[in-house]
This record gives C-alpha cells, sequence and structure tokens, in this order.
C-alpha cells in the first residue's frame, strides 16, 4: 500500500478516496477481526451503547450509513425486522463481505453524501467509524434530507487524544506505540496490517472532524447536537435530533 495523500482540490482534512477505498478493499476479508482488534474489543459495547441510546421502536426504518459487513446493521435488523433497515457503503467489496444472515439485508452501493433516497425516508439514522471519512457540511445535510421530522441521528468514531488527561495521553500512546506494534506482528511480512494501523492512527490524530461536527450538523437544520468525547478521545459520540417541522 502506498502512502494516502490528501485530496486534491477537495477538503485537504479528509484522506485520499481513492487510496481508502483500496485500503478497504484490501480489508474487507477481515474487518470485524480488524474493528475488534484497533478498539481492543471495545468496540461490542459501542454498538451496544449505540442502539441503547437511539432506542429503535417498532414501526421505525433505519439507515445505516457506512455499513460495511453490516456490524450494525444487523443489530437494528433484529430490533426492527429487516424489510426496516437499508444498508448504505460506497465500498462494494465490504458489501460483498457482509455474513450470510438469516434476516436477509438490504444494502445499497452509494455514497452517503449523495444517497438514493426521498426526502423523509427514515426514522433513525447510524454511522460508525464514518465521520473521519466524509466531507461532513454535505454528510450533515444528506442526513437531514433523508430523516422525518424528529428523526434521529447517532454515530461515533475515533478522534485525536485528549492529552490534558490522563486517559488521552493512554490513548496517545496507545496510537502511535502500540498499534505499529500490532501491525508488524499481525503482518508477518505482509505490509497491509502495518499500513492499515498507522493510517489509522494518523487520521485520527489528525482528521479533526469531531471539532466542528456539532456546527455541521447545527447548519444543517438539527434541533440539538450532543458530541461526547470517551476515553480521552479514543471515541468520539454524536448525537443530533431534526425538529419536529419540516
Amino acid at each position: 500500500m502506498t502512502t494516502p495523500t490528501q485530496r486534491a482540490g477537495l477538503d485537504p482534512s479528509l484522506p485520499d478516496r481513492d487510496y481508502v477505498r483500496a485500503l478497504f478493499d484490501w480489508l474487507a476479508p477481515n474487518y470485524d477481526s480488524a474493528v475488534l482488534t484497533y478498539s481492543l474489543a471495545q468496540d461490542l459495547r459501542w454498538k451496544w451503547e449505540l442502539l441503547r441510546r437511539l432506542d429503535p421502536r417498532p414501526g421505525e426504518r433505519a439507515l445505516d450509513l457506512g455499513c460495511g459487513t453490516g456490524l450494525i446493521y444487523d443489530r437494528l435488523a433484529r430490533s426492527l425486522g429487516p424489510d426496516a433497515v437499508v444498508g448504505v457503503d460506497l465500498n462494494r467489496t465490504m458489501l460483498t463481505n457482509a455474513r450470510p444472515t438469516e434476516l436477509g439485508r438490504q444494502m445499497v452501493h452509494a455514497d452517503s453524501v449523495r444517497l438514493p433516497f426521498r426526502d423523509g425516508s427514515f426514522d433513525l439514522v447510524t454511522a460508525g467509524y464514518l465521520l473521519k471519512y466524509v466531507p461532513l457540511e454535505s454528510f450533515c445535510a444528506e442526513v437531514g434530507r433523508v430523516l422525518r421530522p424528529q428523526g434521529r441521528f447517532g454515530g461515533y468514531d475515533f478522534s485525536a487524544p485528549r492529552l490534558r488527561s490522563l486517559e488521552g495521553r493512554l490513548y496517545d500512546g496507545y496510537l502511535h506505540q502500540i498499534l505499529p506494534f500490532l501491525g508488524r506482528r499481525l503482518g508477518r511480512g505482509d505490509d497491509g496490517w502495518a499500513s492499515l494501523l498507522e493510517f489509522l492512527a494518523r487520521v485520527a490524530t489528525t482528521s479533526g472532524w469531531e471539532n466542528h461536527v456539532e456546527r455541521d450538523f447545527e447548519g444543517a437544520g438539527f434541533e440539538s447536537v450532543e458530541r461526547v468525547p470517551s476515553l480521552g478521545g479514543a471515541i468520539t459520540w454524536v448525537w443530533a435530533w431534526r425538529s419536529g417541522t419540516t
């Protein structure tokens, strides 16, 4: 893998889209284990918290953006039924590597900032590990468009270490010391794992998405937005609610 470059002529804070697509093409068969490795198995707890806070209700429709292999999607489908959930991902390889499930799946190959759905199609939208990759102003506007009045968004992603806290300093050491070590051990001659973990650490540290996500959701017409950093910045939650009127 080559080193990712910034997207020429576009938002310089975003990694090169072609690089990200190639990275996830390579990662897709091992995506689930990679997420568990990077998060030190905390990802399972984060997904549980996401659904607990959003509280999907019978009769609602949900959209999972950056659905990948279906880890959040399947949890939503178990709560709402498979016909009430749609997943979207820009990477075809990730979608084709979704594990078979008895629930069935509605997964769509599409861009999260250009969604092929009518206005007000969903009651809730989720996004796990997507926020650092997308132009947030466009993303928030599109989420607001497809949500119904009083709809809600919940998402989370890795973010920069908050170095004033002990947790943040520990997280910084994890990013820059432990992750490179894991990459070398997991790779065993394949530099893909080292490149992946180095890239994720760099994007989490430098993207800065968490610094303007509240402003971007508010600019898209959301009535209430809440940003909650956790574990010294290792994860940042975003909760946003649409107003009750169109």
